[in-house]
């Protein structure tokens, strides 16, 4: 196991999230979204380099941005 952000998974891998490095109000959000610690999600695609990231988490799809994704770490089996 390894822990990664949301950039640096590959389109189609899972893994569940462990932390959101950011301030209270983006970590509230997030979680309002239904991302929060111990979801799993999805890797479905990024539309381009340093673009937007799509993930499911749950039956939802949400789209977060590339410096929101780059501070949301999750842990993927290998």
């Amino acid at each position: 196991m390894r822990i990664v952000s949301l950039v640096e998974m590959k389109t189609g891998q899972a893994g569940i999230v462990k932390t959101i490095n950011g301030g209270p109000g983006m970590v509230a959000r997030l979680q309002a979204l239904g991302l929060h610690p111990g979801k799993k999600v999805t890797k479905l695609n990024s539309i381009f380099p340093k673009g937007p990231v799509v993930v499911e988490a749950g039956r939802s799809r949400i789209a977060l941005g590339y410096g929101r994704a780059c501070r949301v770490f999750v842990e993927i089996n290998q």
